[in-house]
């Protein structure tokens, strides 16, 4: 029984530490458009659309009371 408590702790504590990496890279985009959608009946939320230099399109959801202009530009964070 000890030996089995032993190795459990042992694999338990390994498995903890293990590293853990993530594979992203950050790439300027642009927002080109915003939507309404309407996911749950009680909380409306903002499509936001945002475009990058090689044109590839990358969509989030948003808060109705968050304000972005289009044109506005931010970091997103892509997995590669």
């Amino acid at each position: 029984m000890k030996t089995i408590l032993l190795i459990a702790t042992v694999t338990a504590l390994f498995s903890c530490s293990a590293p853990r990496e993530l594979q992203a890279e950050m790439v300027n985009a642009e927002l080109v458009k915003i939507d309404t959608v309407f996911r749950n009946a009680d909380a409306p939320k903002q499509l936001l659309t945002w475009r990058d230099d090689n044109r590839v399109d990358y969509v989030t959801y948003v808060p109705l009371n968050n304000y972005f202009p289009i044109g506005a530009k931010m970091v997103v964070l892509v997995k590669r």
